[in-house]
């Protein structure tokens, strides 16, 4: 939703004229976040598809066709412009309702790995847009570009607002597994930090549980160095209280890392589609920017060691943060959305 809602902001700001219409899942934080923004939001039900044949998947298929045909009725009364697809499967059906009524097709593939949905829409689109240089190797044919991960303005402009000043007496770490949370990675790192107040080693952390695992958090000992949060509405703020974030591989979370040039302790979530994550952390990893380790190798020892080396050692968070933020790109929004108009009105 993020990425679209910034290239519909960058549209704007480039011609107020060209109407815009934001069709994605119906779902009530993402109908908020559109409407506060004053764009029109038309909502639809759809799920995604399991790579071992289930009947889900059947009811998936019936979901996206259903939604296809919703998203023509909706696209009637416009004559033929383009569809902008950011969300894989939620983006599918009015990609599909788009090829459908002739309009033009344009999607952004926000990790270095493509997903399936993606590589399939792929084939009819005008235009591709991705993050990572590596991901043109999946689109050698097509016409792609490498934009970088769109990012809204607010959070670019928050991040200029912010004043540095000098290094803090005590170093901020924050631990944040998405919205949803992660369950082992709360575990984990609640017991690391056990681990790094036993030791001596000076921080103050804030986890973002997730609002699902917060009462089951709060049950877990910890430090009271340690805060623990079931959802951080204010990401500027916390980025700007952090030295080091400790968090899943996802693009976005990445694309915000490398804006506020933060070193980061990745831990890939095992069961993304295509281990895009793990690709998307290799990335930082061999920037320099991060380092990185799978779950399955995850411990409270391995992370408090990690941890431990990032804290006490000033230099090497800022040689980190320096390659951290060689890899934000702020542009994004802006060169898509300019792109985009040329492809409407050639």
């Amino acid at each position: 939703m993020y990425p679209a809602l910034a290239v519909a902001e960058a549209l704007r700001a480039a011609d107020p004229e060209v109407p815009l219409v934001y069709l994605g899942k119906d779902a009530p934080r993402d109908r908020e976040a559109v409407l506060e923004r004053g764009l029109p939001f038309q909502g639809y039900s759809v799920e995604g598809m399991r790579r071992k044949w289930t009947w889900t998947n059947a009811r998936g298929l019936w979901r996206m066709a259903a939604a296809a045909w919703q998203c023509r009725r909706w696209m009637k009364p416009y004559p033929p412009g383009v569809v902008f697809g950011v969300g894989g499967y939620v983006s599918a059906p009015a990609m599909l309702a788009g090829r459908w009524g002739g309009w033009k097709l344009a999607l952004h593939e926000q990790n270095a790995r493509p997903g399936a949905v993606n590589r399939i829409m792929a084939r009819w689109c005008h235009r591709i847009y991705v993050t990572y240089p590596a991901t043109r190797e999946f689109w050698k044919n097509f016409p792609c570009q490498v934009t970088g991960f769109p990012l809204r303005r607010e959070l670019i402009e928050e991040r200029d607002r912010a004043i540095s000043g000098p290094p803090r007496a005590v170093p901020g770490v924050l631990v944040t597994g998405g919205s949803q949370g992660a369950r082992r990675l709360v575990e984990v790192s609640l017991e690391a930090f056990r681990r790094l107040s036993a030791r001596g080693v000076a921080y103050q952390a804030v986890v973002q549980t997730g609002e699902r695992n917060y009462d089951w958090a709060q049950t877990l000992p910890r430090p009271s160095t340690v805060e623990l949060v079931p959802y951080i509405q204010d990401m500027a703020a916390a980025y700007r209280n952090a030295d080091v974030v400790v968090s899943r591989a996802g693009a976005g979370t990445l694309s915000e890392i490398a804006l506020w040039g933060l070193p980061a302790i990745l831990v890939p979530y095992p069961f993304a589609s295509g281990q895009h994550q793990s690709v998307n952390a290799r990335v930082f990893l061999e920037a320099g920017a991060a380092r990185v380790a799978e779950e399955s190798d995850l411990t409270p020892e391995r992370l408090a060691a990690s941890l431990a080396e990032l804290l006490e050692q000033a230099d090497t968070r800022r040689e980190m943060s320096r390659k951290a933020a060689a890899l934000a790109c702020r542009s994004a929004a802006e060169v898509i959305a300019n792109d985009l108009l040329a492809l409407l009105k050639g």
